[in-house]
């Protein structure tokens, strides 16, 4: 066993006629389980299942992880999925220090392709965060995971009484508005990864302090913003 939640459990196993190392989650059914219609399937599928299915639509992302095989059984659902190894999860990769600057930014540039490469597909994942993101350590790529909480794109947005997503990554709006959207609620969320990569904490720790949207930055070490300024109007003179 290598991850264990909620949800159920994740196993690493090897596949049989070609020795790959996979990811094997198994998801306990219950009552309240979503199923989703989606192009190309006469038959509702429950959430994750449906949702790995529409990104595994050509061309794929090498950002996002990939779904191999599915079954289902009376009580669970088994899926077998892409493992990249040797991998951590991000969160285990933030730890207690924060990222140095170059290795957010490359972090950074393949979180955003994964979530952008999700809405060209139709698909909204509704849970970025630090832990749902392998890291490969050798290679540093970077594969975006468990889509449970995941629901098809709509332009009209998201009733924000059935936020699914982590408390500390959702937007204000979540709380001040009666819908929320979902490239902006990306936006935020990536926002806040970026923020805990490089601070090695997150912004905002309450409804409150997220509402305000009131950013301190908690590591001496970061670059300064008024080099940054400086340099951005040397270039555009």
């Amino acid at each position: 066993m290598i991850g264990s939640g909620a949800f159920g459990r994740v196993y690493l196993g090897t596949r049989k006629f070609d020795g790959k190392k996979v990811a094997i989650k198994q998801i306990r059914k219950v009552d309240n389980d979503c199923y989703l219609n989606i192009p190309g399937n006469p038959e509702p599928l429950v959430t994750e299942v449906a949702l790995l299915m529409m990104m595994r639509r050509e061309p794929i992302s090498p950002f996002v992880i990939q779904l191999y095989e599915w079954f289902e059984h009376p009580r669970d659902f088994t899926l077998v999925m892409e493992y990249p190894e040797p991998c951590e999860s991000l969160l285990d990769s933030i730890n207690s220090q924060p990222l140095f600057e170059w290795l957010s930014r490359v972090i950074m540039m393949q979180a955003v392709l994964a979530v952008q490469h999700c809405i060209r597909r139709g698909v909204f994942h509704n849970d970025i965060h630090a832990q749902n993101f392998l890291l490969k350590t050798e290679t540093v790529e970077l594969k975006l995971i468990d889509f449970g909480c995941g629901q098809l794109f709509s332009s009209e947005g998201y009733d924000s009484n059935i936020y699914r997503g982590a408390a500390h990554y959702c937007p204000p709006e979540i709380w001040t508005e009666p819908r929320f959207h979902a490239v902006p609620a990306n936006v935020w969320s990536l926002g806040v990864l970026l923020y805990k990569m490089s601070n090695a904490c997150l912004p905002f720790l309450n409804r409150a302090e997220v509402a305000q949207a009131k950013v301190t930055f908690q590591n001496p070490n970061l670059s300064k913003r008024n080099n940054t300024l400086a340099e951005s109007s040397e270039l555009e003179t």
